[in-house]
């Protein structure tokens, strides 16, 4: 939720913020549906096509979108806090809809795409994909990459003294800085406050999180400094005190993202697609157990991406009793299924029948796929995810 490699997902249950039509208490169920891009899908090229497609998702009970706000350092709205904060010569620069929309036109994707949305009972989420990620598939180049060339300091930096990243793939901004920090509340506060009909924000596996191995820059170094009397940070990157106290920061912005969404509207609600627990924490520092407990989590889609059905079901079983466990209702817990990523299908229609069926089963409170594609641009899926229209919760 990645350059399309991610893997994000997330659902959306009660409460609208502040536009005409409160359905959160005739809403039911999730069953979402992320948009990724508009690179990797049509959706919000033209109006036909987001009308068309609309009409598409909600024949299949789609209920909830999660629409890419954040991505590739682009946002789906001409974002003036990326502007001043990028090496951008122009706003257009950081919008990732300037080759879709042409100049003048007075055609708004996300406008309409809401508006049409809530039309048709399907709340709209914003997703910020990236979070506190700065690129994919390589380090980033401190001289040409949007944020860095201008503030070099935000870096992730390893134990090894290299550009933090997870996986070879996903290279951070470092997420314990204040300013990184005030910067992603200020593009979401500067979304709620162009689009404030938007029913909520979504963080996902980069948001908040860092890799495990990040925090060595100088800034964050200080700070651990400071908190435990002059002590430097150890080599070994997991060592629990070092490792537990860049969680509680990570922990701690959850909260601040809580109550600056809460501050715009109590109605809004707050998402997060987390990848599967304790295996987030061990990599990406993501405890969201804590998050639960500590009141920020209004919706949870675990990203139970997984190919066998006994991998699936073990999978979403320990996340849903983790979660349960922790005070959320099975009415906020909405397993994340994986369609498919980029141009390649995943799964095969007979799993995913299974799949939906043991959520029914089960009675969670629905399910979201990943992502919008296989639902609008590929016929495949349509006629099992149409049989489970009603069965969520």
């Amino acid at each position: 939720m990645k350059s399309l490699l991610l893997c994000m997902a997330f659902l959306g249950i009660w409460g609208f913020a502040g536009h005409q039509m409160r359905r959160a208490d005739r809403v039911q169920g999730v069953r979402g549906v992320w948009i990724a891009a508009p690179r990797h899908n049509t959706i919000l090229h033209s109006r036909e096509q987001l009308i068309s497609q609309l009409e598409t998702l909600q024949k299949l009970g789609i209920n909830t979108i999660f629409l890419c706000a954040w991505a590739e350092n682009q946002t789906v709205f001409k974002s003036q806090v990326l502007f001043k904060n990028s090496n951008y010569k122009k706003v257009e620069d950081g919008w990732m809809l300037a080759a879709y929309v042409p100049p003048g036109s007075s055609y708004d994707p996300v406008q309409t795409l809401i508006e049409q949305a809530h039309r048709r009972g399907i709340r709209v989420f914003f997703w910020f994909e990236y979070g506190f990620m700065a690129q994919w598939g390589s380090a980033p180049d401190l001289r040409t990459h949007p944020l860095l060339a201008t503030h070099p300091d935000w870096a992730a930096v390893g134990h090894d003294g290299l550009p933090a990243n997870y996986n070879g793939t996903d290279y951070y901004l470092n997420a314990f800085h204040p300013a990184v920090q005030q910067f992603l509340r200020a593009l979401i506060a500067e979304s709620l406050q162009r689009y404030p009909e938007v029913d909520g924000i979504q963080g996902d596996d980069r948001l908040p999180a860092s890799p495990a191995n990040s925090g060595y820059d100088p800034l964050t170094t200080r700070q651990y400094q400071k908190a435990f009397n002059g002590l430097a940070p150890p080599a070994d990157y997991r060592d629990s005190q070092w490792f537990d106290w860049r969680i509680q920061q990570l922990n701690s912005f959850a909260t601040q993202l809580r109550n600056l969404v809460k501050s715009f509207d109590k109605k809004y609600s707050l998402a997060f697609s987390p990848n599967p627990y304790p295996w987030c924490r061990e990599n990406l520092m993501q405890d969201w157990p804590s998050w639960i407990s500590d009141g920020n989590v209004d919706l949870l889609n675990v990203q139970c991406y997984r190919t066998s059905m006994d991998s699936y079901r073990a999978t979403v079983s320990a996340a849903f009793e983790l979660a349960k466990s922790k005070g959320l209702k099975s009415r906020q817990f909405s397993p994340g299924i994986l369609l498919g990523v980029s141009d390649t299908r995943i799964q095969a229609t007979n799993m995913l029948d299974s799949m939906l069926a043991y959520n029914a089963q089960a009675a969670y409170g629905g399910q979201s796929f990943f992502y919008v594609k296989w639902l609008t641009e590929d016929t495949s899926y349509r006629q099992t995810i149409r049989r489970y229209r009603g069965a969520t919760r």
